[in-house]
């Protein structure tokens, strides 16, 4: 049975991984209560499944690795901000963990820079520290991701819907998939990592997705969900990749977030956010222990 620890409650992970944790077919290799460290305790209430435990790990780092102390596994759901990763690497080094699965998620980072120069390149460095801390890490990567009721809308900007113009502004082709994971999935695959007999064995990167979807498949199901017919205009892989070069030479820009991920879907396969294989079996044998969840 795993010991586990958790931080980042706050984002879109939280909940499921902890739900996906306390549910068969991981909850009886789970060693309760799962330590869900939170800077603040009072937005939850502590269970025999887990304990809230208030802890700051870049102000009061030294409190937390003492509550950590024999943990088996440590997963992190926390946004890419330097300071945190600083101080939980200092953590994971200081409690040593059979398996810690960092906050990759999203796309496949070594792909993208083929694209985009040192994307996302602070994700890539924080695993190489835990690597170098002599620390077995896991990174999860998922493609898109979101909750499957609002999957289509929350995805269809990224692939280029303006709503209030009502049109759609394809970067590449429109039949150009993109691979998702619905984040019950993401609770699944997490949780199926941390409750793993021999966390040595897993691979260093686990590539996972519901399922892949096209642009324009996307786009159809947000027309029949909006009841609207958009305007479409293409812009060819090549041309989007020129003006990707020109924009992405100017510095990173967190507003243009979205963009950077349509121009990464623009140049198809294997390029950061569709992937060719995955390591479903991996987590999931056969989809013997969930039913992929698609849209």
């Amino acid at each position: 049975m795993s010991s586990i620890a958790v931080f980042g409650l706050g984002g879109f992970l939280g909940n499921p991984v902890l739900e996906s944790l306390q549910q068969a077919p991981f909850a009886d290799k789970v060693k309760f209560p799962i330590l869900a460290v939170t800077r603040d305790t009072s937005k939850y209430t502590s269970t025999d499944k887990v304990k809230y435990i208030e802890g700051d790990v870049v102000n009061d780092r030294d409190a937390v690795i003492k509550e950590l102390q024999g943990v088996d596994v440590i997963v992190e759901l926390v946004g890419p901000d330097p300071s945190v990763f600083a101080a939980t690497e200092k953590v994971a080094a200081a409690v040593k963990p059979k398996l810690y699965i960092p906050s990759q998620f999203g796309v496949d980072i070594a792909q993208s820079q083929s694209t985009l120069p040192g994307f996302l390149g602070l994700k890539t460095d924080h695993s190489t520290k835990l690597r170098d801390a002599g620390l077995k890490v896991v990174d999860i990567v998922t493609g898109l991701f979101g909750d499957k009721d609002s999957f289509v809308t929350h995805t269809s900007a990224i692939v280029g819907v303006d709503e209030s113009a009502k049109k759609v502004t394809y970067l590449g082709s429109p039949k150009n998939h993109f691979s998702y994971t619905i984040l019950s999935d993401i609770g699944k695959t997490v949780a199926a990592a941390a409750v793993s007999p021999n966390p040595s064995e897993l691979p260093d990167l686990l590539r996972v997705n519901s399922g892949t979807i096209s642009q324009e498949e996307l786009v159809a199901k947000f027309e029949a969900a909006k009841s609207v017919k958009l305007g479409v205009k293409e812009v060819s892989a090549e041309e989007a990749l020129a003006e990707a070069k020109k924009v992405w030479a100017e510095g990173f820009n967190g507003n243009k977030f979205l963009y950077y991920l349509q121009v990464l879907i623009s140049q198809g396969k294997e390029k950061g956010l569709w992937f060719g294989d995955n390591d479903n079996d991996v987590v999931n044998p056969s989809g013997s222990a969930w039913k992929w969840t698609t849209v």
